[in-house]
């Protein structure tokens, strides 16, 4: 608490315009605090003390050493589904609840990952690329297989993936998941195949991550795993940087085993310019953009100022990522 009110500090080297949160957070009493990587050391000393909730956009690094500041914080919610940056071993040890939003961008998520497949399976990159040199030669990049006569691999099968198998399904393609923990219930009511890792990688045609960023999924797909896929396989990653090992898929690619990438996130973001995969014809590279809409960007801030509300006042999360009572 500062000056008499709940202090929000809101920790975002992406977004700008806080107007909404400030609204919200003012009809409630509690004051207002935006800090970017630029201004945390200055900043460190005025909030982290004092901070009754923290909100941390994605991206943004919340580890030990600034939670361990955190003297009077109740919560954090990462404003974002993924929560990978935030220390939940230190979160716990100080006594805070540490939240997300993992439901806002579900159709925004879906369709951009149908999107992709179809952006790279069709070859637009290539055409467009030739098109813009001059060119019209419909007939220079091919094999192009017809959509319905591939098998969409799906790795997890939470959420997003059911809303992609749904999306897919008058698409007439074939869809498979590796998903251990789901209940067999879910996949028989989505028509899809539950099968082992290494059958959806040497199965798959295209294949579709949907996991999170935990520390068993990381770098989950390298070099041995490209290679049991069929050569000309594509690979799908709309989840999170990191789930790919990146020097082992431009290496894959290079030898022409993986026909292409479409890619919405990366291990470093914003990337390197001089990084080999964006020099490659074959990679599709978006950045991070998945979740993006007007009306999903809204119910974001909304959850991510609701969760911040409830655990201040010791209500009941909508989830609590670690075992703080």
């Amino acid at each position: 608490m500062k000056n008499g009110k709940h202090l929000v500090w809101i920790l975002d080297d992406e977004w700008i315009d806080h107007s909404v949160e400030k609204v919200i957070f003012e009809q409630n009493g509690f004051e207002v605090k935006v800090t970017r990587s630029e201004t945390m050391e200055a900043d460190l000393p005025h909030y982290a003390p004092y901070a009754d909730g923290v909100i941390v956009q994605v991206g943004f690094p919340c580890q030990a050493d600034l939670i361990k500041k955190l003297d009077s914080c109740r919560v954090i919610t990462a404003s974002s589904v993924g929560y990978n940056t935030i220390d939940l071993e230190e979160a716990t040890k100080k006594g805070i609840k540490v939240t997300h939003v993992p439901e806002f961008c579900t159709e925004e998520v879906s369709d951009h990952t149908i999107a992709h497949m179809l952006t790279i399976t069709r070859r637009f990159p290539a055409y467009h690329r030739q098109v813009k040199e001059g060119k019209w030669e419909p007939m220079d990049t091919l094999p192009i297989k017809r959509f319905s006569s591939n098998t969409v691999g799906l790795l997890g099968f939470g959420k997003i993936a059911r809303m992609v198998a749904k999306k897919l399904k008058p698409f007439g393609v074939r869809l498979i998941t590796y998903a251990p923990t789901a209940p067999q219930e879910v996949f028989t009511n989505y028509a899809v195949e539950a099968v082992s890792f290494s059958e959806l990688l040497k199965q798959s045609n295209i294949l579709s991550l949907h996991v999170p960023l935990k520390p068993e999924n990381r770098n989950i797909i390298r070099y041995e795993q490209l290679k049991m896929m069929q050569k000309g396989s594509f690979i799908v990653n709309t989840s999170r940087g990191g789930l790919i090992h990146e020097e082992d898929l431009y290496q894959a690619i290079f030898e022409g085993h993986i026909a292409g990438a479409s890619l919405d996130v990366l291990l470093n973001e914003p990337p390197n310019p001089k990084d080999p995969l964006l020099n490659m014809d074959e990679v599709f590279v978006i950045p991070h953009s998945g979740y993006i809409s007007v009306d999903a960007l809204r119910e974001l801030k909304n959850k991510t100022c609701q969760n911040i509300i409830d655990g201040i006042a010791g209500k009941p999360l909508v989830k609590t990522l670690n075992p703080v009572k």
